[in-house]
Formats: structure tokens, C-alpha cells, sequence
């Protein structure tokens, strides 16, 4: 459907128990968008076995990347799937609270009202996939909610509204606020005919009350417009199978991609002058952004990436784990947090740091909790942790396990799905998962060994028991040991099989992140990781081209978080979009 059409077909009586009477139109309209505008309609499922094999390395059945941008196929722009993109939670978030900047109370209404809404959907180990995020009946009464509480408290605070209604007069100043705030709140300028919507809903929510009060009726018919809940592409007009975004589109992909949230004034002002255009206009402004403090807001990748935000839940039995400082869960995320950051925000920082580096980031609470000493106050420092490898060992390794032990299993099979993107087949139905009936007095490593013995185990277990069993040195609170749960000795000496390049035996959990680190296969998972999360789907065929140009990349700049994300900037997936034709089959 095209947005265009739909966007403004509102009854026109709201404010107090007034507004719910458009609800019924509104849910129905929000709902119903949840196609694709441009673009071939399905993805492809995600990768087989061993997937990941699409990136630095090998991209395409051995084909180095450099040839595959040298084929005929890559000579013309390739940009594969433009799903219309429903915005995530925590897009919806940031968004609304840019939007609403400097308005007071806006921003904790916006909050509590976000709290209430559904859980995305997670695909491949994100929640932000454009095919997943529909929106039912519950998640577009969510979204009327919200704008019915956010719209209230707005209308009422200063700062909302810059011109003065006595002065001006209030439909002409009701005028200028709706091309302004319209334009920001829509991403683009409004056009003739939406101006003059909103002035129908401005006069008709005014009439016999206030100014107030059709300024509510605006901005609550606003949030709720799919020019404002989605990332609306059209792009420009095309008699080809390819176009590019319109300036503001390309606004909104930058913005979106960099700091999850609408474009600011300079941006605005850059898709104003069709500056925007060329990749050394948009590098310029990706720098920009990257320097800015929104930037942080990239964290959401790595919190899903590593599942540092399922910490929160993390439960831990008191008689197994004594002493545990207050609030661990919350410092376990800004450990991870400071850490990653500090990598993010050093140029040369690595993949391979991110993955190898023997110091993190401590506060005084977390400094006695890992005993750590000469560390004291609430500020997060670097310190030197010995041992450690750098994500490999903070909390992504502590969501995978249980109350009262580790889990070998979930910890390997954490590795082997999100850092090597390989594909583990669930468990038979009638497999037994209990591992205390395979025997008294054994370690769970000694457990698992027996479990493998079962031909119907073997083959999965394989992939993610001598993974996890490295990580045995550190229990799940995080703390370094050498022995488990039970007293037994551990043992961290493994073999690694089913991967391209780091089979063979490993040591520790240090030596596994300096394989990893070095992997090829790691490398082409985290290039594709990055494709999936800040582009919203998996790749398809179509993509191989933005793949191979993704790998070369981060393989030129020496494997740079940072740079990699300024490299995704610059594929025909990101610079392009495809042309749907409604004429043709």
C-alpha cells in the first residue's frame, strides 16, 4: 500500500474521550501496513550450515571478494530487498523523544509508554528484522495510546509551539507549527494537501475549546501516521529496475542507521540542498555523525548481537553463589557497555581487540566482585584483567546460563550461531535434555561426554560442547575458578571441530579468542551480522555485491568496527533501492 493514500483519513472529533473515536480507522489503518513499498517481495530463510561463509574470506562458493565485484553481475547496482521498515521500540523511542527535545515531561511519558508495548519478534538474533515487525490489533492500540498520552502532556508543556497564537493568530501560527513540526515528525516537508489536513484537524479540535486543544488533536494525528511509525521509501522516479532514495529518504537511512532515530537540523538541511547525492557527501556526514554523542545509540547493535540486554533477567541461587554485590546484572551490562565502546570509538579498533583484549572496564562494586583491587567510587575505569578475552568473558557468556551452575551447552552454542553463524538443528522431541541421569559424582563436562555417545546427540553436541567447555574457568557470576560448582577440578582443554579455519585443539577461552580473532570465518559472520541488523533483513542473492564490497572493507581498514559501519554506507544495498513495476508479473 502506499502510505500517501491513507495517511490522513482521521474523523475529525478527538481530544479527551473524543480522540478514542477515531480509534477503530486508526488501529485499522496502522495495521494494514505491513507490506514492502519497492522491491522484490521474500527473503531468502538465513544461511545453512556454516553460514557466515558469505563474508571476508570466501563470499560466494569460494570466490574471493575482489572478483565478485569485478563480475559483470556487480558492474550495475545490485541493492537487493527494500522492505518498508516498521519502526523498532527502541527506534520508536529515540524518535519520538528527538522529536519532542526540549519539551518538558515528553520524554519520561514517552518512556512509560514504550513499557507497555509488545516485545519485538526476534529473527537471527536481532529484533529490528523488517519482515517480523508487523502490527497487529495490540500493537496499534499501543501505538494510539501512546499518542494519546504523549500529545496531552506536549500540548500542555512550553516550548512545543514557538509562535505566540495572539499575535500571529492562531490558525496562521497552527499553520506555521504543522509545517514545521510536520516536517521533522514526517522525516521531509509536508505536502500541500497534508498542511491543509492538519488545519481541518487543528480548526475542528479547537472549535468551542481552545488553541491547546486542537494543537493536541494535530500532534496526536500525527504520531500515528505511517509517514511517522515507518521509514517510508518511495524513492525517486525511475523507468529502470533501479533508483536511488529521494535526499530525505537517504536522510532517514543515515540517521537511522547511525543513531536509530530521526535526522537532526544538519542533516534536514543536507536532503534541502540535494547534498546528499555523492559518496564523499555522505561519508562527510557519516563522520559527522559518528563523532556525535548520539552515537552511542550504535550500542543496540552489540546488546543484541551479545545478548548483554537479556542480563537484566539474570537470576543466581544464593546458596551457590554468596556475597554477590547488589545490582550485578545492571554493572554486568555497563562492563560491556564501556568496553565496547571504547573499541568502537578508537579508529583502529578491532574486531580482533573486541574479541582478544585482556583488560575491561570496572567500577568499585564490580571491582570486588571480580577482586579487583585499587578500583573505588561509581565510575567505570580500565583495568588490566589477565585471563580475560575480551566480549568472549564479560556477561554475553553469563545469559546463557542457569541459577545454581554454568551451561557448556548454551555458551558453545552462543559461539557457533552468533560469532561463527553456523545453524545448530534443535533436539529431537524425544531426546533426553536432563544431564544428571547420565551418571553420579561427574563433572558436567564428564556428562556431556556420555551424552555424546548417543548418535542422536553426537552430531549437534559436536559443534557446541568443546566450545563451551573452554569458558569452564569462569563461573556464571563471571568469577575466574578452577573448579566447578561441585568442587571438581576444571578442565578447560578442548578440541574444536566443524569450522573452516579454527579446528583443532585449543587451551582456554584466550587462546579461543585469538582464533577467533584471526578467524575468516569470524569475520565474514560479524560483516553479515552487521548487514542484518543495520539494514533490517537477512542478504539475499542480490546482495553478494554489497557483501563482497562490506568485506573488502573491513579488510582494508585492519578489521575496524567503526569503519565497518562507515562501509555500509557506501553499498548499492544502501545507496540504491529496487523499482517495483506494477505493470509486470
Amino acid at each position: 500500500m502506499n502510505p500517501e493514500q491513507h495517511t490522513h483519513r482521521f474523523p475529525f472529533e478527538l481530544t479527551g474521550s473524543r480522540l478514542r473515536r477515531a480509534a477503530p480507522l486508526l488501529l485499522a489503518l496502522v495495521a494494514a501496513c505491513n507490506g514492502q513499498i519497492g522491491g522484490p517481495g521474500g527473503e531468502d530463510t538465513g544461511p545453512g550450515p556454516g553460514a557466515g561463509s558469505g563474508g571476508v574470506g570466501e563470499p560466494e562458493g569460494g570466490q574471493p571478494p575482489e572478483d565478485v565485484l569485478a563480475s559483470p553481475f556487480c558492474q550495475t547496482p545490485q541493492p537487493g530487498a527494500a522492505p518498508l521498515r516498521r519502526l523498532s521500540n527502541d527506534e520508536y523511542t529515540n524518535t519520538l523523544k528527538d522529536l519532542f527535545a526540549g519539551v518538558p515531561g515528553v520524554a519520561s511519558t514517552i518512556d512509560a509508554a514504550v513499557a507497555t508495548f509488545p516485545n519485538e519478534p526476534e529473527s537471527l538474533g536481532f529484533r529490528n528484522n523488517a519482515a517480523f515487525l508487523t502490527v497487529g490489533s495490540l500493537v496499534a492500540q499501543k501505538y494510539l495510546d501512546a499518542a494519546e498520552q504523549i500529545a496531552a502532556v506536549a500540548a500542555k508543556a512550553p516550548g512545543l509551539v514557538s509562535c505566540d497564537p495572539a499575535a500571529l493568530g492562531e490558525l496562521e501560527c497552527a499553520r506555521d507549527f504543522i509545517r514545521t513540526f510536520g516536517a521533522r515528525a514526517y522525516r521531509r516537508p509536508l505536502t500541500e494537501a497534508e498542511v491543509q489536513s492538519y488545519e481541518e484537524r487543528f480548526t475542528a479540535g479547537a472549535d468551542g475549546y481552545t488553541f491547546q486543544d486542537g494543537i493536541e488533536w494535530v500532534v496526536f494525528s500525527m504520531l500515528q501516521s505511517p509517514n511517522v511509525l515507518y521509514r517510508v521509501e518511495l524513492g525517486k522516479e525511475s523507468a529502470g529496475d533501479v533508483t536511488e532514495p529521494t535526499p530525505y529518504e537517504m536522510a532517514s537511512r543515515l540517521s537511522y542507521l547511525l543513531w536509530q532515530s530521526q535526522p537532526d537540523e544538519e542533516l534536514a538541511r543536507a536532503a534541502a540542498a540535494d547534498e546528499l547525492a555523492t559518496p564523499d557527501q555522505i561519508e562527510a556526514q557519516v563522520r559527522r555523525m559518528l563523532a556525535d554523542p548520539k552515537a552511542e545509540r550504535l550500542f543496540e547493535y552489540f546488546d543484541q548481537w551479545l545478548d548483554i540486554d537479556l542480563l537484566s533477567g539474570m537470576t543466581r541461587d544464593p546458596a551457590v553463589y554468596p556475597g554477590l554485590v547488589s545490582g550485578l546484572p545492571a554493572l554486568l551490562q555497563e562492563e560491556t557497555r564501556a568496553f565496547v565502546m571504547s573499541v568502537f570509538a578508537d579508529p583502529g579498533g578491532s574486531f580482533g581487540e573486541l574479541l582478544t583484549a585482556d583488560h575491561s572496564f570496572v567500577n568499585g562494586a564490580l571491582a570486588r566482585h571480580y577482586g579487583v583491587d585499587g578500583v573505588s567510587g561509581d565510575d567505570f575505569v580500565r583495568v588490566d584483567m589477565p585471563g580475560r578475552s575480551g566480549v568472549l568473558t564479560q556477561g554475553m557468556l553469563l545469559t546463557r546460563d542457569k541459577a545454581t551452575r554454568t551451561s557448556i551447552v548454551r555458551r558453545g552454542l552462543k559461539v557457533r550461531t552468533d560469532l561463527l553463524c553456523g545453524l545448530v538443528p534443535a533436539p529431537p522431541n524425544d531426546v533426553q535434555l536432563d544431564l544428571e541421569g547420565l551418571g553420579e559424582g561427574l563433572s558436567q563436562r564428564e556428562r556431556l561426554e556420555r551424552h555424546r555417545t548417543d548418535p542422536t546427540c553426537a552430531g549437534c553436541h559436536q559443534m557446541m560442547d568443546p566450545i563451551g567447555v573452554v569458558f569452564e574457568s569462569f563461573d556464571a557470576v563471571g568469577r575466574s575458578r578452577t573448579t566447578d560448582e561441585d568442587g571438581k577440578p576444571v578442565d578447560t582443554s578442548s578440541t574444536i571441530a566443524y569450522t573452516r579455519d579454527i579446528d583443532g585443539p585449543v587451551a582456554n577461552a584466550a587462546e579461543l579468542g585469538q582464533r577467533l580473532a584471526g578467524s575468516e570465518e569470524a569475520r565474514a559472520c560479524y560483516v553479515l551480522q552487521n548487514f542484518r541488523f543495520f539494514y533490517g533483513r537477512d542478504r539475499t542473492d542480490a546482495d553478494r555485491c554489497s557483501m563482497a564490497s562490506l568485506s573488502v572493507a573491513f579488510q582494508e581498514s585492519g578489521y575496524s568496527l567503526s569503519e565497518l559501519v562507515v562501509a555500509l554506507t557506501r553499498t548499492d544495498a544502501f545507496r540504491y533501492r529496487p523499482v517495483i513495476h506494477p505493470e509486470r508479473p
